[in-house]
């Protein structure tokens, strides 16, 4: 497990060497994502950070976001209703999003198989991965069941 201090000193480097400012806010938004579970999008992150008194603008939130998937510490995972929704990529065996069409809901398989798969492929072509994800959509029981 990677320490978040690590975390942070690493993405105030990136940072620099983009030649953009490293800001308080900028780390504000890191933290709290290194914080959560699960996915969330821009909105959500914002309202996050402002109910826990931060002051935070919601431009810095969508500015930073794009640098954090640049820097591999988060990805987007889906995109619904012209909403981007993203997650924490660090420790993370590669995983299946199955993505409800009516409710929305999104579960998620962890799949051991589907790692070892993606690294003997990776081999086999001498690639190397920076990021996957699988997204399958469908209609979840619940809403199969129209509840």
């Amino acid at each position: 497990m990677v320490l978040i201090s690590e975390i942070v000193k690493d993405f105030k480097k990136f940072i620099k060497k983009k030649g953009l400012k490293y800001t308080s806010e900028r780390e504000e938004i890191l933290k709290e994502i290194l914080g959560s579970k699960g996915h969330f999008d821009a909105d959500e992150l914002y309202m996050k950070l402002r109910k826990k008194g931060s002051k935070v603008s919601k431009a810095s939130v969508y500015r930073t976001l794009p640098l954090l998937v640049e820097a591999g510490y988060i990805q987007e995972v889906y995109r619904q209703d012209a909403r981007s929704y993203y997650e924490l990529t660090l420790d993370k065996l590669p995983h299946i999003h199955f993505i409800c069409v009516k409710c929305k809901n999104v579960d998620e398989i962890l799949d051991n198989y589907l790692a070892e798969l993606i690294q003997k492929e990776a081999k086999n072509k001498n690639y190397t991965p920076l990021t996957y994800h699988l997204e399958i959509f469908g209609i979840c029981a619940n809403c199969k069941k129209g509840v």
